[in-house]
Order: C-alpha cells, then structure tokens, then sequence
C-alpha cells in the first residue's frame, strides 16, 4: 500500500552521514596540509597552491556539510515511511475484520461470500468502507507529499553538489 522500505532508506541515511564524516575528516586534513605549505615556501607559485587547496577543502567541507543534512532527511523519510506502512497495515486490518480488503489504494468489498444477504449489515460495511477509505486517503497522500518533498530535496542536492564539482574542474 505504502511503497517504500524504511531499512533502506535508514541505511543509505547511515551511509551518507558516515561518508559525511570522512569527507569532512579529509577537508581538514587537505586544508592543514596546504596551510602548512605557506612555511618555508612564498611566491605566487606557493600562494597558487595555497589557493587550490583551500578550495579543495572548502569543496570537501560543502560536500561532507550536503550529505550530513540529506543523511538526517532520509532518516526523518525512514521514519515517516515506517509509521505511515504501520497506519496502512492498521486500516487493511481493520477492513479485514469488516469482511474488505485493500486493493491497488481502494477499501473494497472482500472476494467470495461475506455475509448474509441484509441491507443493515451492506450499509454498515459501507459507512466502515467509506471511513477507512478516507483514513486510507490521507496515508497515502501524506505518503505522497513527503516523498515530493524529499525528492526536491535530493534535486536541490544534486545541483548543489554538481555545482562544487564544476567549481573544483575549473580550478
């Protein structure tokens, strides 16, 4: 009913921070390198490098800063997306015990014989239809919602991180 896999998702979440902190540990480490360049040698040539290196660092620490926040935007994802399967399992089970099922996104009438033939009972299941359809509804359009956003989320970092990689091959 709600696509999505909240382990995936938390896993790329853990893998993104993780590679986060490594880039960030190699921003500084390239930023040192270079700013201890500046002993013992001066000039344009050393000034030039001094240059490419801070950039090169600014690039890793853009780059490490990027992934951590679409690290913790997966994870909050990872978490929404489990709550949201848990509220859709809830409401199949609900219109399970009311002789219905969840099809493709729709609370219909269950397969094979459900009942007695009573017009009290038809309008009950009805009413019960109707409620979990509405309940239905709102999972899957927050569903929906969250996941366009989370998606604009990743574009923007994906143009983010293009752009710190244009800036780096330009030198």
């Amino acid at each position: 009913m709600v696509p999505g896999d909240p382990a995936s998702l938390s896993a790329c979440a853990l893998t993104a921070r993780a590679v986060a902190r490594s880039l960030a540990g190699h921003g500084t480490g390239v930023r040192t390198a270079y700013d201890a360049m500046a002993d013992g040698w001066t000039g344009r040539a050393s000034a030039e490098s001094r240059r490419r290196g801070a950039g090169l660092a600014d690039a890793a620490t853009t780059a490490a800063e990027e992934l951590e926040r679409v690290g913790g935007i997966l994870q909050d994802q990872a978490t929404d997306v489990a709550d949201l399967v848990a509220r859709a399992r809830t409401i199949a089970e609900r219109a399970a015990g009311a002789g219905l099922e969840v099809r493709e996104g729709r609370v219909e009438q269950g397969w094979g014989v459900t009942g007695s033939a009573d017009a009290d009972v038809d309008q009950s299941r009805d009413e019960v239809r109707s409620h979990l359809q509405a309940e239905l509804d709102l999972v899957l359009a927050q569903h929906r919602r969250r996941r366009d956003w989370v998606l604009s989320v990743l574009r923007e970092s994906t143009t983010t991180l293009a752009g710190v990689s244009h800036r780096l091959r330009e030198g």
